[in-house]
């Protein structure tokens, strides 16, 4: 059998805060959002757990590695990208004021830039980069990282070939996950995605 490094991929659980666009980095989970993520993980395996630094991930993330005998890092390049003055704000309220700007995301989404904001170019090379030292550090591990659905999605973009508005195209549910294996060759496999489990 060849090796490979096992990547499973966990997007947060529900906020405190129901309905927002994008949570400011000190927003909670959910008594629901922390208990799916529990379920999520109850029967997963993993030698490392990395996590983006925002409370949603970071707060499961130190409370299941010692249960699960995993080392925990915490990882900048993996937050959520910065929408700027778009930030904690509901959905709703975006839809009713930027309605052709938040449009572009899905149209002509390497173009996006929130007010005040990353811009997606600026925000992919943080991920992908924060992706090669994750599979340079710890090949052939098995590794747990909690991270955001935009995070996903970049990462989607480079380890599938595919571009960002075909990423967008993946559904990502709160505490859902994918499963990726990385094989010494450069070749990805999607092994699964969107389940309630790892």
């Amino acid at each position: 059998m060849s090796q490979h490094t096992q990547i499973d991929l966990l997007r947060h659980g529900e906020l405190e805060t129901s309905a927002l666009f994008c949570a400011k980095p000190d927003e909670p989970l959910s008594k629901k959002g922390l208990q799916d993520l529990w379920d999520a993980t109850k029967k997963g395996e993993w030698d490392i757990i990395i996590s983006s630094p925002h409370e949603r991930c970071q707060s499961f993330a130190k409370a299941l590695s010692p249960q699960k005998g995993c080392e925990l890092f915490i990882e900048p390049a993996f937050q959520e990208m910065d929408f700027g003055d778009w930030t904690g704000l509901p959905t709703k309220t975006l839809w009713e004021q930027e309605s052709t700007r938040l449009k572009q995301l899905w149209t002509s989404p390497e173009n996006f830039v929130a007010p005040s904001g990353e811009s997606m170019q600026v925000f992919t090379q943080r991920v992908t980069q924060g992706w090669k030292v994750l599979l340079n550090n710890h090949s052939d591990k098995r590794i747990l990282l909690v991270t955001h659905a935009g995070v996903m999605r970049a990462i989607f973009t480079e380890a599938l070939h595919i571009s960002h508005q075909s990423a967008l195209s993946f559904n990502i549910e709160y505490a859902h996950s994918s499963q990726l294996h990385y094989y010494p060759d450069g070749v990805y496999s999607l092994r699964s995605h969107g389940i309630s489990h790892c």
